[in-house]
């Protein structure tokens, strides 16, 4: 469905994310305000979501605050490149200095911008782009990617190649419940979640002080998860 070509011109990448505080606690010792939108937020999530109807602002934050960018921080950011005689490289960047994770990776992705690559990735459209785009603004790094600078662009214009929104084939509602472990599973391929999954990174990450073992097996995810969507994408190539 997809030539080869393209895919072997792609920089394949994920995100992983935490809670920007350890705690609901924390927050509101350290940023009261930040902690004060965050309940605000909460009323949002009581009202669309019965499953967190009776939790607190503390239970909802553990829940749910690594999915915004603005009560995040990304712990590990993984690329994915195929080789010339087919094989896939990955590098990562990741561990406590959000910061030096952003700048490394920015790098890379001018580096791949400068040679005209896109950017591919499971729902990168709706998460991992602005994600990262959000979170590098918030940590004062002004000068964004080339490619993820994207809102005076037309969508044909884009540069990403997203599997989420590929194997939609149009229906918004598809592209919103697809996960990257179904559509694994419907192609026939091992899933990326036989360690951790995502619900997981940010209890491993502020479950011990320097904790390298977590954090390893968070880049290690990460990295699976990347290989997958690689995987995906060869799997329908022509």
């Amino acid at each position: 469905m997809i030539e080869n070509r393209i895919i072997n011109n792609c920089l394949f990448f994920d995100v992983e994310t935490a809670t920007g505080y350890r705690s609901f606690g924390s927050l509101s010792e350290d940023n009261p305000r930040m902690a004060s939108l965050w309940s605000k937020r909460c009323d949002y999530y009581r009202r669309s979501d019965e499953k967190l109807s009776k939790l607190s602002d503390a239970e909802i934050y553990l829940e749910k605050a690594s999915l915004e960018p603005e009560f995040s921080r990304i712990v590990c950011i993984s690329f994915g490149l195929i080789e010339d005689n087919g094989s896939s490289r990955f590098i990562s960047f990741y561990g406590s200095d959000e910061v030096d994770i952003l700048e490394k990776s920015s790098k890379v992705f001018n580096n791949a911008s400068a040679k005209g690559m896109k950017l591919c990735g499971h729902n990168i459209k709706g998460f991992d782009v602005p994600c990262i785009s959000k979170r590098m603004l918030f940590n004062g790094i002004k000068d964004l990617p080339r490619s993820l600078v994207i809102w005076d662009k037309k969508p044909w214009d884009l540069p990403f190649l997203d599997t989420s929104e590929i194997f939609a084939f149009g229906s918004w509602v598809q592209q919103k419940y697809l996960s990257l472990d179904l559509l694994s599973c419907a192609l026939d391929i091992d899933s990326p979640k036989d360690d951790i999954d995502g619900s997981m990174v940010s209890g491993l990450f502020w479950g011990g002080e320097d904790n390298q073992e977590s954090l390893e097996r968070i880049k290690e995810y990460c990295e699976r998860d990347v290989d997958t969507v690689i995987k995906t994408l060869q799997k329908i190539s022509s």
